[in-house]
């Protein structure tokens, strides 16, 4: 038995496996979404992610998993972290019809004058789906009732939800998520995540 595992028990700690498995998707996916929103311009690696977590939350993640979730959901990170990158490469934008995909997100432009703007777009069509003022588009209830509004007004949730990485959009998230277990057991999150959280740069429908 080695020092480290020694004092692992002494102390009950728990190493990066045990404890990448004993926690559930949904929760290691947020850990690292977290992090990765304090990172706008994706110049952060796997292992930088790995010690935010760490320093964050007192846990430790493999190194495996984070960067496997990093790939899911930010593949653009790791080729704007390339030798060389510079631009973004711009790539078509693929949706499988109306409701497919969701994008939503806050304008502030109009903020300075009152009038924050927060709103949702249907990726295939570019229709507008909802656009409202309202007193803050950064509180993450207002955000979460006007996403359900949506839901009701067209009686069910696209396959997938895009938004930026804001803190604003944290309880849609879990919404989606959950609304998707509920009524759409047979779709894997794992295959096809029911939301994707997108840089502004890359949340390209709604900007």
């Amino acid at each position: 038995e080695t020092t480290v595992a020694r004092h692992q028990k002494q102390y009950g700690l728990q190493g990066s496996g045990a404890t990448t498995k004993a926690l559930s998707t949904m929760e290691k996916r947020q850990m690292i979404l977290n992090e990765m929103a304090l990172d706008p311009t994706s110049r952060r690696g796997p292992d930088s992610i790995r010690e935010g977590i760490l320093l964050s939350t007192g846990l430790p993640l493999t190194q495996n998993f984070v960067q496997s979730e990093m790939l899911l959901q930010d593949p653009q990170g790791f080729e704007i972290r390339q030798p060389g990158s510079k631009k973004i490469q711009r790539v078509a934008l693929v949706s499988l019809g109306p409701h497919h995909e969701w994008s939503g997100d806050g304008h502030d432009k109009l903020a300075s004058i009152g009038f924050p703007v927060w709103g949702v777009r249907d990726v295939w069509s570019g229709c507008w789906l909802g656009l409202w003022v309202v007193p803050n588009n950064r509180h993450r209830k207002a955000v979460a009732l006007l996403f359900l509004r949506l839901v009701a007004k067209f009686g069910g949730i696209p396959i997938q939800m895009s938004t930026d990485c804001g803190s604003e959009t944290g309880q849609v998230f879990g919404l989606v998520n959950a609304l998707r277990e509920i009524f759409h057991p047979e779709l894997s999150t794992e295959e096809l995540p029911a939301h994707r959280f997108l840089r502004s740069v890359r949340n390209i429908t709604i900007e």
